[in-house]
C-alpha cells in the first residue's frame, strides 16, 4: 500500500506541472502581443509650387481637344472566331447508323432481284457475309447514298457530296447484278 500511495502525489506533481506550464506560456505569450499600435503618421504634403500663365494655358489646350471614340463595325465581315472549314455535323450517332449505313457502297455484291406486286428490292450480301432486302428510298453507305431506282438488272444509287468550292453535287453509282457466278468460267 505504501506504494500506492507514492506514486499518487507523483501523479498530481505531473498534472500540476503541466497545468502551470501551460498558464506560463499562455502568460507570455500575451505579453508580447499587445493591441496597442502606433498610429502612422500622415505623408508629407507635396510642397506647392506656383502656377504659372504657360502650365495654365497648355492645359486649357488640353482640355479644349475632342476625345474620339473609336467603334467597330461588322458589317460585311465575317466572324474572326468561326472556323474557316465548316465540317457538316453528323446527324446521327455512330452507334445508331444501320449495317447498310456503316460500309461502304463498293464492299456490297448484289445477289439478286425480286419484284412482284410491291415493285422492284435488291437482295445485297454485305461485307459481313448477312443478306439484305432493299427498296427505293433506302438509305445506303457512310455519306448517305439513296437507292433510287431499281430494274430488272440494275441498282441505281445516289450520293450528296460537297466539293471544294462548297457546292453539293450528284453522284450515281450503278450496281449490275452478276450473270455468272464467281469461280465458274
Amino acid at each position: 500500500m505504501t506504494q500506492r500511495n507514492q506514486r499518487q502525489p507523483n501523479r498530481l506533481g505531473n498534472r500540476l506541472f503541466a497545468i502551470l506550464a501551460a498558464l506560463f506560456l499562455t502568460a507570455a505569450g500575451m505579453v508580447g502581443c499587445s493591441d496597442s499600435t502606433k498610429p502612422a503618421s500622415p505623408p508629407p504634403a507635396p510642397a506647392q509650387q506656383p502656377r504659372s500663365a504657360v502650365t495654365s494655358t497648355v492645359q486649357a489646350k488640353v482640355e479644349e481637344q475632342p476625345v474620339v471614340i473609336y467603334t467597330y463595325s461588322a458589317a460585311g465581315r465575317r466572324d474572326p472566331f468561326m472556323p474557316i472549314i465548316i465540317k457538316e455535323e453528323k446527324k446521327g450517332l455512330s452507334g445508331a447508323k444501320t449495317p447498310l449505313e456503316r460500309f461502304p457502297i463498293n464492299e456490297f455484291k448484289l445477289a439478286g432481284i425480286v419484284w412482284g406486286g410491291l415493285g422492284y428490292h435488291a437482295m445485297l450480301e454485305g461485307p459481313d457475309g448477312k443478306g439484305y432486302f432493299i427498296r427505293v428510298g433506302t438509305k445506303i453507305g457512310p455519306n448517305q447514298g439513296v437507292v433510287k431506282k431499281i430494274t430488272q438488272t440494275t441498282m441505281i444509287i445516289e450520293e450528296k457530296y460537297k466539293d471544294p468550292t462548297g457546292e453539293i453535287n450528284r453522284k450515281e453509282i450503278t450496281i449490275e447484278l452478276r450473270k455468272k457466278q464467281e469461280g465458274t468460267p
